[in-house]
């Protein structure tokens, strides 16, 4: 299997994200609009120079769940213009118990971009990535169709997916103080930082995803396990959640994307030295990554 070969069989839909821009900041009042822009050019500047913004709670306590929208699709407009290239998508804040500790009804969503992708088997430095990065582990679904809301159902979903990949995520958020508000975490791409795909892809046809389970261990020791049904009771879940969602923006879930669904356990800090080892259940693989310097 080729994770490359994946990527964006068909041109990205670089006008969707733009006609989705021009849309949202329509609604908006000029005041509003401008905001939006700097907020988005605030965030994408710290993207690139690795240095953290102040929480923008702090400054727009008033900012809305559309807005906050409206700044994500605005800083993906930015990235798109300077080359880079959107090859999947991702859910957060998908476990439960985490919705009800931060009051939030429902998950939010990021773009993953190719300069998020490190390749299965090379080493990360510490010092490439934002302020107290964490790594999580999570199934990614590979799209076999385009997948366009409203009206997804997990049945139609099952349909649209080729196959899985054991992942992680190494999260990284743009802005220190860590954001606390769902409108910070919308705003800053759902903290979405690097991803590394295994190799094997496995089809789901005969599986049950929400009973797949994974140990997660660190330099050799065990220090965390648990099954999917963490991740919305079901994996699958999350990617109908997701091609329903993004029908409000005029986006969709695309042929050759990788969706990354939700952490499957905690969440955990990493630090130069530690090495990563991820193994799943129902013969879908392991993955592993290293940390250095």
């Amino acid at each position: 299997f080729s994770v490359k070969r994946y990527f964006h069989k068909k041109v990205p839909r670089i006008n969707n994200i733009r006609e989705s821009v021009i849309s949202m900041c329509e609604k908006q009042s000029t005041l509003r609009t401008a905001r939006i822009k700097d907020i988005a050019e605030r965030l994408f500047k710290a993207e690139t120079t690795k240095q953290p913004i102040a929480p923008i709670h702090d400054e727009f306590p008033d900012l809305t769940l559309e807005e906050a929208y409206a700044v994500q699709m605005a800083a993906a407009e930015n990235k798109l213009a300077s080359g880079w290239k959107i090859v999947g998508k991702k859910v957060g804040l998908t476990n439960k118990e985490v919705q009800k500790q931060r009051g939030i009804l429902e998950p939010d969503y990021g773009h993953i971009f190719d300069h998020n992708i490190i390749p299965e088997g090379d080493p990360i430095s510490i010092a490439s990535l934002m302020v107290h990065p964490v790594i999580e582990v999570e199934l990614a679904f590979v799209m076999r169709r385009d997948l366009i809301g409203p009206g997804v159902t997990v049945a139609k979903a099952y349909h649209a997916v080729e196959g899985i990949l054991p992942a992680f995520e190494i999260v990284e958020r743009r802005m220190y103080p860590l954001s606390k508000t769902i409108e910070e975490s919308v705003c800053d791409n759902a903290a979405c930082g690097k991803i590394v795909l295994g190799s094997k892809l496995t089809p789901i046809e005969n599986l049950n995803l929400k009973s797949i389970g994974v140990y997660l261990e660190k330099n050799g020791s065990l220090i965390d396990s648990a099954c999917c049904a963490t991740v919305l009771g079901t994996p699958i879940m999350s990617v109908a959640w997701l091609a329903n969602k993004l029908a409000q923006f005029g986006v969709g879930l695309y042929e050759g994307e990788v969706i990354m669904t939700g952490s499957i356990c905690l969440m955990h800090p990493i630090a130069p030295g530690e090495n990563y080892h991820a193994v799943f259940s129902d013969n879908i693989g392991d993955l592993m990554v290293s940390f250095v310097s």
